[in-house]
């Protein structure tokens, strides 16, 4: 049960690193259409993150001031399924864990039941105990001695 919650959780934090990336290809996605479409002469090398990964965003970018032509680019396209696949892989995990959890509050619900009942089943069937014959004793006498 513990793989399973575990199993769950991981691909949940795989889609929130999805995400994450996607938000960072669409941010560099953004900045270069900002940067191209006020006609500024920005490089890469501008910039004080120059590491490969932006350095090859950057490149593979179209320089155009155009939106469509970012988000129908590589990056854009890889970004743009990274998101959905986020939402989906995260909300998939989610209703799982969910389901899973459902399960073991039945479970223990269940458990408590069977205890409860296997208690209560035991007291009633059982040899009356010491107090239980006194009581009967005494309900039988105080019901004859109201008669009389």
């Amino acid at each position: 049960m513990a793989w399973k919650k575990t199993t769950f959780v991981s691909l949940w934090l795989a889609a929130l690193s999805l995400a994450i990336c996607s938000t960072f290809i669409f941010m560099t996605c953004g900045l270069k259409f900002s940067v191209f479409h006020a006609g500024l002469a920005v490089h890469w090398q501008d910039f004080t993150d120059n590491s490969a990964l932006s350095h090859f965003l950057w490149q593979s970018l179209p320089e155009s001031e155009h939106w469509s032509d970012y988000a129908f680019s590589l990056p854009g396209l890889i970004a743009s399924a990274a998101f959905v696949s986020s939402i989906l892989l995260g909300s998939f995990a989610a209703l799982r864990l969910e389901e899973l959890n459902q399960g073991l509050i039945a479970d223990r619900q269940a458990d408590m039941h069977r205890w409860e009942s296997l208690l209560v089943g035991h007291v009633h069937d059982g040899p009356p105990s010491l107090f239980a014959a006194n009581a009967s004793v005494d309900g039988a006498y105080t019901v004859a001695a109201k008669q009389a």
